[in-house]
């Protein structure tokens, strides 16, 4: 906003000022001066203050509200120029025109244009919602400021002229509604610049009223020059203040336009009843104690009944004050709960939303950076020790959240285990010093309900930019949390290009595997497990392999997290279910005993997580029929560890007779208390711990434990990842009687299985 500088409009108008006040000393001090010439400077600072306010009301970038105001308030000071204009055609043909008891036209014209104000100012809208009724309230005030001021207004007049007489009475009316009217609009603009009515700015609304003020002060000081000398009116000095005060008004307008306005405190009551009250008394008692006697009597018995009247309504009032800042609080209450979550009482993703806009639209001038938090495995948590150990969990990480950040950050719980930072002023760099703070404070154990809990959480991080959309910052910060998830958890990344080309590539691998199952791209190959010590096939494990036309072999650890990813794990797990099923029943027909026992078929996280997978392994189970005894549904730990449906899913495989094997076993989220949960039937010990078997390395210490935990719980023990003959013999040695692995068998396709069962069938 620009400061005040003097403005040649400025300059002119307080000459005006200055021209009027030396005329009016002139006119009350040398005879020869002529009252008339009082009117000229105040009719030209009406004009001034019309041409500037209908400038005004033109600006760009003001707010309708403003802009209305002053279109009609270049209606009043031509209005009052319309009055002056009769005043002076009065002086100049009538040397005894006192410059009060104007003539009809020129009082109907200054009483419209005092009418114009205060209808001006009732036109304006409340900045309260509260205020509704804000009109009725202005009536009555101006109703009670308009008794008093013409009860004052009409006895200083009388006494002023010494009677009412027939010459002077029919001119008093007009000068004390006259006078009513123009402390009734100074009223209008105090209450404006009071209750901030109108949403307009305090400074402007102030100078307005000052204006007003003046205005009809003019009027009223008016008939104690009477003794002076005739045909002065303050009028002359006090209008000329009045314009210049409008003047300063419109040009603090000016210089405020496109300037956000900071909203002042809203007051509650209006004190001018009681000061109007409380004039009428005084005057009342004074006329009494001149009267004496009986009038004294009663004037300070009516003294004494409207005090105890006010002190009522006084006490009412504070009462309803009372009554009204319970109302806020519970509206400040209704307000913090519509922007906070309930347990945590952190801010909720509407307000992080908000702040987060907010704060990029001042990125252009200060750096900010948004963190995503996921608490890894929240879930588990709340299955196996219930939703009140989570919510207790989620309370002390909240608070822990609040404690690595500074004061003006944003800490938010946009839902369930997910939070939200908004690091306003940091660069990305500068971030990671807080997220490092957040992952060590993870680190301790967390007492939620009577348990020691590990926490850890995975973080993406993403920096702001000018011009950005919340919702876009939000995306690459999601983006970076699953970079974050999927490089082991318990960490955080921050966003890059590189991380958007793998997403892209992961999107254009995504839609390939789409056009790949409709083009029946996928095989399945077979890998055999086999009995210790002999090598004697007991199953396969189904395995898919994907060779694209165009780009060659794409391995499973490259294709099925995204499968995973994009949903499309449960088409194609559907796929390779059937087509296993149907390949096995196919060897049953073909090769009798010779064929596998059973036939393994991995299931995903996903897959455990359709409400309907059980419902379609039955399906494909009696379109093949294929006995659902010899079908293993080979699974991780991870899928089945955070419990839930996976779990229950599960149990309606097993109802249907199906086994289940515990894949990869060690190398997940590996627990007792998931061997008595799961009802897995085989463990199959990963390839890691087979690899230093040899000797007496911890791998060995560990198949060693497996396969004691399986005896004692009766469950079937395999082998994984056997390349050598000294492995096989050791593990067979150490208790396991079941392995599979390069040493045996590569994964082999349907034709190759065929090739080595055939010759079991020829009769001996």
């Amino acid at each position: 906003m620009e400061r005040l500088r003097p403005t040649p409009l400025l300059v002119v108008m307080t000459g005006l000022l200055v021209v009027a006040s030396a005329l009016f000393l002139a006119s009350s001090l040398v005879p020869a001066v002529p009252p008339w010439i009082n009117w000229l400077p105040i009719a030209l600072s009406c004009i001034l203050l019309a041409r500037v306010a209908w400038r005004t009301a033109r600006l760009d970038g003001m707010d309708r509200v403003a802009r209305r105001l002053w279109r009609d308030l270049t209606v009043v000071p031509l209005l009052v120029m319309v009055g002056i204009a009769g005043d002076l055609r009065r002086a100049l043909i009538d040397p005894t025109f006192d410059g009060v008891t104007h003539d009809t036209p020129t009082n109907v014209a200054y009483g419209l244009s005092i009418l114009s104000l205060i209808w001006m100012l009732l036109r304006l809208p409340t900045g309260q919602r509260r205020e509704v009724n804000h009109t009725a309230r202005f009536a009555l005030d101006a109703a009670t400021v308009g008794v008093t001021t013409g009860i004052f207004a009409w006895y200083a007049i009388v006494q002023a002229f010494g009677s009412v007489g027939a010459a002077a009475g029919p001119n008093v009316v007009p000068m004390v509604v006259l006078a009513a009217l123009g402390l009734c609009g100074s009223l209008a603009f105090v209450k404006i610049s009071m209750i901030d009515m109108g949403g307009l700015d305090r400074t402007i609304t102030r100078q307005l009223a000052l204006a007003a003020a003046l205005g009809a002060a003019g009027g009223g000081l008016t008939p104690l020059l009477f003794d002076l000398r005739p045909g002065l009116s303050s009028s002359h000095v006090t209008v000329c203040a009045t314009m210049l005060c409008a003047a300063f008004a419109a040009d603090r307008q000016r210089r405020i336009v496109g300037v956000p306005r900071k909203a002042g405190p809203r007051r509650r009551n209006s004190l001018v009843p009681y000061v109007a009250v409380a004039a009428t008394d005084g005057l009342l008692l004074w006329i009494g104690a001149q009267a004496g006697g009986l009038v004294l009597i009663v004037a300070i018995a009516a003294v004494v009944l409207t005090a105890l009247v006010a002190l009522r309504q006084v006490h009412a009032l504070l009462e309803n004050d009372r009554l009204l800042r319970r109302i806020d609080a519970g509206q400040a209450q209704l307000k913090h709960r519509a922007s906070h979550d309930d347990l945590t009482d952190l801010a909720n993703r509407t307000l992080f939303e908000q702040r987060t806009r907010e704060a990029l639209g001042r990125s252009g001038r200060r750096a900010m950076s948004l963190a995503l938090i996921d608490l890894d495995d929240f879930k588990a948590i709340n299955d196996r020790l219930g939703h009140a150990v989570g919510d207790a969990l989620l309370v002390v990480v909240a608070a822990r959240l609040r404690e690595c950040v500074r004061g003006d950050d944003l800490v938010a719980r946009l839902g369930g285990d997910e939070f939200g930072l908004l690091l306003d002023g940091l660069r990305g760099d500068e971030a990671t010093e807080v997220l490092d703070r957040i992952t060590e404070a993870l680190r301790r154990p967390v007492h939620a309900l009577g348990y020691d809990l590990l926490v850890s959480a995975s973080v993406g991080l993403a920096e702001g930019w000018a011009e950005a959309e919340p919702q876009e910052l939000l995306r690459r910060a999601d983006l970076a949390m699953y970079a974050a998830k999927a490089s082991g958890k318990g960490r955080h990344a921050v966003y890059d290009a590189e991380l958007e080309q793998h997403q892209a590539a992961d999107a254009e691998l995504g839609a390939a595997l789409r056009q790949a199952l409709d083009n029946n791209e996928f095989t399945l190959v077979y890998q055999p497990i086999v009995r210790l010590p002999d090598g004697h096939w007991t199953g396969m494990e189904t395995l898919i392999r994907w060779h694209r036309p165009d780009r060659g072999f794409v391995g499973p650890d490259t294709f099925i997290p995204i499968a995973e990813r994009t949903g499309l794990i449960v088409p194609l797990g559907d796929w390779i279910l059937r087509t296993a099923l149907r390949q096995a029943a196919a060897w049953d027909r073909e090769y009798g005993d010779a064929a596998p026992r059973e036939i393994g078929i991995n299931v995903s996280a996903r897959q455990l997580r359709e409400p309907g997978f059980a419902g379609d392994v039955k399906e494909a189970l009696a379109e093949t029929g294929f006995d659902p005894e010899r079908v293993v549904v080979e699974v991780t730990e991870t899928a089945v560890f955070d419990g839930g449906m996976a779990l229950d899913t599960l149990q309606n495989l097993v109802g249907l007779g199906v086994k289940v094997a515990l894949d990869d076993f060690g190398t997940g989220h590996s627990s007792l208390g998931l061997l008595r949960t799961c009802p897995a039937d085989t463990l199959k010990v990963d390839k890691s711990f087979v690899d230093g078997i040899g000797g007496r390395s911890e791998e060995a210490v560990i198949a060693t434990a497996m396969i004691q935990i399986t005896n004692g719980l009766h469950l079937q023990a395999v082998a994984e990842g056997v390349e050598t003959a000294e492995q096989a013999e050791t593990l067979y040695r150490l208790g396991y009687r079941f392995a599979q692995g390069y040493h045996f068998s590569r994964p082999l396709s349907p034709a190759q299985v065929a090739a080595h069962l055939a010759p079991a069938t020829i009769p001996a």
